[in-house]
């Protein structure tokens, strides 16, 4: 239907009015139409996502003749997993199609993929908790079952289509993306022609290639993925920059989001490590190893501690006097290296685009205070 059919104000059962005009019943509807526009508060959520916080960054991915598949993916381990996918299609009216012009991807069925990471499948139940909740369907059990896994290479794309019901009872679709290296993508979501979601997995704040992330959209929604443009493997990209590195280059650092005991560290080095931590270390340890010896990183894990000592002001203020800093060193497999008290400036990669403030605030502050005699009180930040 069309404006141009009802030229003449004459509508379907009887409504009458310009194509503008916003109708309202008559009698007793008039106020049940307006208090039935409350519900609306509760349909829920069209569309949303982001960061997938319940499911682990590496989640044991193991394709039948294939085996254990890394994330982000390696070139050698994309070509031997599109061996063993099919060319997706896609439904056009009653038939089912296949023209990259439309659809360009590969797919794999659920009965060749697992995920043996144990927190994998708990991660996916508190996820989905959460999107029952803003789809609004509170205290309804909602279940997640896996469809296809898709695989989209540089140029992959899928133009505007519309789901349908894959299940019985099937209410949204649910795209989970795990850590990838890649620019454009974006899964688009519309609502009455127009762009009303648009869904970028992490690429904004830089954590696309270290953490899941996820997007939900109601299952009749019209939606687009839009072309990936490029799609090397992190891995490539970071050895790249290593092996162009020169010799009177600063060393870097790279602070570690979340806290770690001294015992963790010595048992398991680099193998205690957790979430976008794990992520990005993997991705530096996976990358070094493309490099040649010569041009190698040398890496280390070191506990940072740095002491404020207060003085009191004429008026009665603490203010911060010395300052002194020590490193303690690990090996990555976890070996105690010894102390340093000496004062290092670090460069300090700064992945997710953070100010000074967000990249020191989560880090362990221990402040003396209360009856402190004659000397004032410190802070070490670790």
């Amino acid at each position: 239907m069309s404006d141009d059919d009802f030229a003449k104000g004459k509508w379907p059962f009887g409504g009458e009015g310009e194509p503008d005009d916003v109708p309202v019943p008559s009698g007793a509807a008039a106020q049940i139409s307006d208090v039935l526009a409350r519900a609306d508060e509760q349909a829920g959520e069209y569309s949303f996502g982001g960061q997938a916080d319940s499911l682990p960054a590496a989640p044991g991915l193991v394709v039948d003749e294939v085996g254990s598949i890394p994330v982000p993916i390696t070139a050698e381990q994309a070509e031997k997993l599109i061996e063993q996918c099919k060319k997706s299609p896609f439904g056009h009216n009653f038939e089912t199609k296949m023209d990259e012009t439309v659809r360009q991807s590969w797919q794999l069925e659920p009965t060749q993929v697992r995920f043996e990471n144990m927190a994998w499948q708990s991660g996916l139940e508190k996820l989905r908790d959460v999107i029952a909740d803003r789809l609004g369907y509170e205290d309804i059990p909602l279940q997640c079952v896996l469809y296809k896994l898709l695989v989209y290479g540089e140029g992959g794309h899928f133009v505007k289509p519309q789901d349908t019901e894959k299940e019985d009872g099937m209410i949204a679709t649910l795209v989970v993306q795990l850590p990838s290296s890649h620019e454009g993508g974006d899964l688009v979501v519309y609502r009455g022609g127009e762009v009303r979601h648009r869904h970028d997995f992490g690429k904004a704040d830089g954590t696309s290639a270290f953490l899941p992330h996820y997007a939900v959209h109601y299952a009749d929604a019209e939606h687009a993925l839009e072309k990936k443009v490029h799609d090397r493997p992190l891995s490539e990209d970071l050895a790249n920059l290593i092996g162009n590195m020169e010799d009177d280059d600063e060393p870097f650092a790279l602070l570690l989001a979340h806290e770690y005991t001294a015992k963790s560290i010595q048992d398991l080095g680099t193998g205690a490590l957790k979430g976008v931590d794990s992520a990005r270390v993997h991705a530096l340890e996976e990358a070094n190893a493309l490099v040649p010896t010569a041009k190698q990183l040398r890496l280390f894990i070191v506990h940072l501690a740095h002491k404020i000592e207060y003085d009191m002001d004429r008026s009665m203020n603490w203010e911060p006097g010395e300052r002194t800093e020590s490193i303690h060193w690990y090996c990555i497999s976890g070996e105690s290296l010894g102390r340093t008290r000496k004062s290092t400036a670090f460069n300090f990669l700064n992945p997710g685009q953070e100010t000074l403030s967000q990249l020191w605030a989560p880090h362990g502050i221990m402040k003396e205070d209360g009856y402190m005699g004659n000397e004032g009180p410190t802070r070490n930040t670790k």
